[in-house]
């Protein structure tokens, strides 16, 4: 036996124990929960009958009686009745509520499916909050990680500091000729380590038989100090705000050990980040200068891990990754510019009408924009354009749609601006609409899309070819060009050794040939994929060409491909060394070619909904510059009227399922994360009675309503020195009201509560909010119980679908 009285314990907390209570079953975890909700009810309500019940009717009768002049035996026997008619009406309730548990009990005993609706009906039923693991149980609440991340913090900064100065400074330096100096000199990332607020895995039929599929909510705030130098002028960077929707793939699954081949890291959206600069920071704060460095760094982050970009992390040597960071896309969509009507003429003319000369940009994503031809004036144009689009994330791409009247002296005149998810069209397989523009009095688009997914058997090619030469600018496949690497490259030149190579790549109905990185002659791998759609897979070819930079004019090898021997393999793809023509015997090219034939949808899922567009202007990330040319371009930036006043949180909630091709689709996590307030958004100015943060959306029929919190609250107690607040939120219209929780004795109080209503979303677009904070007063108590309002119309919120964060003042 041990000396040490704590050892003894420590043994047994690591060796199983038959004294132990065994884990519970599901219907005593039910039993259990039912049990707490109900002594927690009964509880309030003992209080409240011994704190107010009893002593208002003892007082009420004493009086009547005593007005009334009768003698102290009345007074007895008044109180006695009160107290029984009390304790029975108590009983009755009770009795009712305790049948009504164990009907619920037996009903979940059944179908252990019901378990959550079962608690969420009773919570909601006694006004109390849960907390979100509750409404959604997919994502999971893991504070265990969080505490291994605590210990490892030390070790973890180290290796995100060597990305810092080998990835990110690199790019940072490289997007703009203002920032080639740029350095990072002093890295203190704090001693908080990021958060994981919730974590989903997902299920093995939203996946495929070999990966395993996580999304990660990852808050990271802390008072860092990074250092930064630029062309010998010295900042730093503190106060860093990072908060991102992380996926985490693990592919291919092995039946040895280490059982995963590699693991691919990456952001579903753009991450938020937010910092304050020191030291030299008024240098910064020059006009241009400030946006274009936070732009260099979100550029740079969303070039490295934003999805469809990864950061894969090979874990076993032999397995190869390029199926995991270069996934097959979504599908197509093809996008149909038909006409427009009742135009804002922006053109004043001396004699006739006014009008305006109208084109179309249609930005899809972030790197494709196409533009229409001018109709010169008219504000009813017809345009019936149609391209097509290759989309690698159905779930968060956005189309995005901007009319513009042509100045040739001036500044092109907005005409509107609509926005539709690119889900809504998956979802259905063909949508055509007239589309309402935002931002100007009057104005629409007919639009019409079609979404193609990618079929893998020859046999659909045909259709495929005839519904494409209807069309200009449409195609019949798509083709995925994987180059790996080349071998053997032929010594041309004295001072090939030290030179650099190029792979380039011609294919057919495009202007400009794809060309791969420059890499070294001795070693030339370079692990890229281009996707190029193809009209006719039975005619095309493609010719690819191996160059080096000091070899100008003369290639280091050559080869000529017909499209059409893919029609003839199983799957349409090939993956082989190549043998070059104009070049050694030995000298091979490696890459994977893949064809996929474009198969049209058919009209499915329910009927389009008006407000499924989103009516807000783009984001500063999807808005673009208008552009002459008709092909797509790299994206630009075009400076956007002032955003609007509700903040989108980076957290898709209405993706339910995982694309087939592990597109990125976000879980459904806490709707009671709250985003900080971006650089450029000001609190709204206090009125003298303080302010409340909520965040609304619709979801699932329901109107979501959370209380964040409240701020600079007016004093109410007596005592004059704090309040005892709670908000009410009523839907005027609707005959619906719930309250918060009571915070006591809190000016600045923090709720962290979502109330429920059960409405349509027709409903919730005709309806109004009352939310009244209030103080919580005693019974006949002179306390002030108002302290602020505020009315909120609801269809002025743009996308009730998502949720929508911001301050409110009281009045």
């Amino acid at each position: 036996m041990s000396d040490n009285p704590d050892s003894g314990d420590h043994n047994d907390r690591l060796l199983p124990d038959s004294n132990k209570p065994t884990e519970k079953s599901m219907g005593e975890k039910v039993s259990t929960v039912f049990r707490n909700v109900l002594q927690t009810r009964t509880d309030n309500i003992k209080d409240w009958f011994m704190n107010y019940g009893i002593k208002s009717s003892v007082g009420v009768l004493c009086w009547l009686f005593g007005s009334m002049g009768m003698s102290v035996l009345w007074i007895f026997i008044g109180t006695s009745a009160t107290a029984s008619a009390f304790s029975v009406l108590y009983s009755i309730e009770k009795f009712h509520k305790k049948r009504k548990i164990t009907e619920m009990f037996k009903t979940v005993t059944e179908d252990k499916s019901k378990l959550v609706e079962a608690v969420k009906q009773l919570h909601m039923e006694n006004s109390s909050s849960l907390p979100s693991w509750i409404y959604y149980p997919d994502v999971e609440k893991v504070e265990w990680i969080n505490r291994i991340i605590r210990q490892l913090w030390p070790s973890i900064q180290g290796y995100v500091k060597d990305i810092l100065s080998e990835q990110v400074g690199p790019s940072i330096r490289s997007s703009s000729g203002l920032l080639g100096g740029f350095k990072f000199t002093d890295m203190d990332l704090g001693n908080i380590p990021p958060q994981l607020v919730g974590v989903k895995v997902y299920d093995e039929h939203q996946t495929r038989s070999d990966e395993i599929v996580l999304d990660m909510q990852l808050v990271y705030a802390s008072q860092c100090n990074i250092g930064v130098s630029v062309n010998y002028l010295n900042a730093g960077l503190c106060d860093l705000d990072f908060r991102a929707l992380m996926r985490v793939e693990m592919s291919p699954l092995l039946s040895k050990s280490p059982f995963i081949g590699a693991v691919a890291v990456s952001f579903v959206h753009d991450p938020k980040i937010d910092f304050n600069l020191t030291n030299l920071a008024n240098m910064f704060d020059i006009p241009g200068f400030d946006s274009l460095l936070r732009g260099a760094i979100r550029d740079s982050v969303r070039g490295i891990m934003v999805y469809p970009e990864k950061y894969v992390l090979k874990l076993v040597p032999d397995v190869d990754i390029s199926y995991l960071k270069f996934p097959l896309p979504d599908g197509v969509l093809r996008v149909h510019v038909i006409k427009a009507k009742h135009l804002m003429a922006k053109d004043t003319k001396l004699f006739g009408p006014n009008k305006s000369d109208p084109y179309v940009i249609v930005q899809v994503g972030r790197n494709f924009k196409h533009r229409t031809a001018v109709v010169a004036e008219d504000v009813n144009p017809e345009w019936n354009e149609t391209f097509d689009v290759i989309i690698e994330d159905i779930w968060h791409s956005t189309i995005n749609i901007s009319l513009y009247d042509e100045d040739i002296l001036n500044t092109d005149d907005s005409l509107g601006t609509a926005s539709l998810a690119v889900r809504s069209v998956y979802q259905r397989g063909v949508v055509e609409e007239w589309i309402n523009l935002t931002q100007v009095k009057k104005g629409s688009i007919l639009m019409k899309f079609e979404w193609f997914e990618l079929a893998h058997e020859a046999s659909n090619l045909d259709k495929a070819i005839k519904i494409a030469e209807h069309k200009e600018n449409t195609n019949s496949s798509l083709l995925s060009i994987y180059v790996d690497k080349a071998c053997h490259l032929p010594e041309k030149i004295k001072d090939c050794l030290s030179s650099n190579v190029q792979l380039k790549i011609t294919v057919p109905c495009r202007k400009d040939p794809f060309k791969t990185k420059l890499t070294e002659f001795s070693n030339p791998i370079w692990e890229e994929r281009f996707l190029s759609p193809i009209q006719n897979p039975k005619i095309d070819q493609i010719k690819f060409e191996i160059e080096s930079d000091s070899y100008s004019g003369k290639t280091l090898g050559t080869l000529s491909f017909s499209i059409s021997e893919l029609l003839e393999l199983e799957g349409m793809c090939i993956d082989k060394d190549f043998p070059l023509d104009n070049a050694t015997p030995k000298t091979t090219l490696n890459m994977r070619l893949c064809l996929r034939v474009l198969k049209l949808k058919e009209k499915q899922g329910p009927q389009f909904d008006g407000s499924e567009i989103m009516n807000k202007p783009p984001t500063p990330s999807a808005t673009t510059q208008p552009s002459p040319t008709t092909s797509p371009v790299p994206e630009a930036e075009k400076p956007t009227p002032e955003s609007d006043e509700y903040e989108h949180l980076s957290i898709n909630n209405n993706a339910h399922q995982r694309s087939p091709s592990i597109a990125s689709i976000a879980s459904v996590m806490s709707d009671g994360a709250v985003s900080r307030m971006q650089p450029n958004e000001r609190k709204p100015a206090d009125n003298g009675k303080g302010r409340v943060m909520l965040t609304i959306r619709h979801h699932q029929d329901q109107l979501l309503v959370l209380i964040v919190k409240a701020e600079s609250l007016i004093i109410c107690d007596e005592d004059n020195s704090t309040s005892d607040p709670y908000v009410k939120v009523t839907v005027i219209g609707q005959n619906l009201s719930k309250k918060t929780k009571v915070v006591k004795k809190s000016l600045n109080p923090s709720f962290d509560q979502r109330l429920s209503f059960q409405l349509s979303i027709m409903d919730v677009r005709k309806s109004r909010l009352k939310v009244s904070v209030k103080n919580h007063t005693g019974f006949l108590s002179s306390e002030k119980v108002r302290m602020g309002t505020i009315f909120i119309n609801l269809a002025n919120i743009p996308d009730l679908t998502l949720p929508n964060t911001r301050w409110f003042s009281l009045e």
